[in-house]
């Protein structure tokens, strides 16, 4: 799984966003949302925001890997998207043996929040104490990983759209309706490539929709319930 936009910005919330060079705490150049700029980097004093999150989506990519190695149950978006915060914030030592970890691998979902809470805390002159910016991250995190993904919404001129995250057998329905009205065509697969994205953009333009299918926002439940009703 990749990171969300909704993610992203979480991160970006919590982290906060400088668009001009800086020295960090740690006495090394940064910029954006916490980049680190190695001596290797051509990056100019100021960049702007798109720029920012260019460097944001690749940092993140770390954070991505380690969660999609150290979670071995099926995530949700939102599931993913905080875990993938919490670690950018605590690094992976945040999901290695710990209790958040064994609380999500043993798919006790409802116990995550506490379990992330614990990770609140900072040494000051050596000792441990509750940090209450760290309080509310967690807070906002266990928030995100409880809500479900049908809430997310996508907001514009037109009514508020909701998405379902594509899931294998949400897939191979899906690849199955178009195939049998002539839109799908190759093997029917349960993954999310050119083909199917083809498919359903298609089929969303046959029914008189402009719409851009996104592998990690998911579909339209509008365009997935027109789907549905392939006989």
């Amino acid at each position: 799984m990749n990171i969300s936009a909704n993610g992203l910005d979480l991160i970006t919330r919590w982290e906060g966003l400088k668009l001009t060079r800086y020295i960090c705490p740690a006495g090394k150049p940064t910029i954006g949302v916490g980049h680190v700029i190695l001596p290797s980097e051509n990056i100019p004093n100021t960049i702007t925001r798109e720029f920012a999150m260019e460097l944001l989506k690749k940092d993140v990519e770390r954070f991505e890997k380690a969660v999609n190695t150290l979670i071995i149950v099926e995530l949700n978006q939102n599931q993913f998207d905080a875990l993938v915060c919490f670690i950018f914030n605590t690094g992976e030592g945040g999901l290695k043996n710990t209790g958040v970890s064994k609380a999500v691998n043993s798919k006790n979902f409802a116990a995550v929040p506490a379990a992330l809470r614990l990770w609140n805390k900072i040494k000051v002159n050596g000792v441990s104490q509750e940090n209450k910016g760290l309080t509310n991250r967690r807070i906002s995190e266990a928030e995100l990983f409880m809500k479900p993904v049908e809430s997310i919404v996508a907001t514009g001129s037109a009514p508020a759209l909701t998405f379902v995250r594509f899931t294998p057998d949400l897939l191979k329905n899906i690849q199955t309706k178009l195939q049998s009205i002539g839109l799908y065509t190759i093997k029917i697969d349960g993954l999310f490539g050119p083909s199917t994205k083809r498919a359903i953009e298609t089929f969303a333009q046959n029914n008189k929709i402009n719409y851009v299918v996104d592998s990690k926002q998911g579909i339209r439940t509008d365009i997935l319930d027109i789907i549905n009703k392939i006989s």
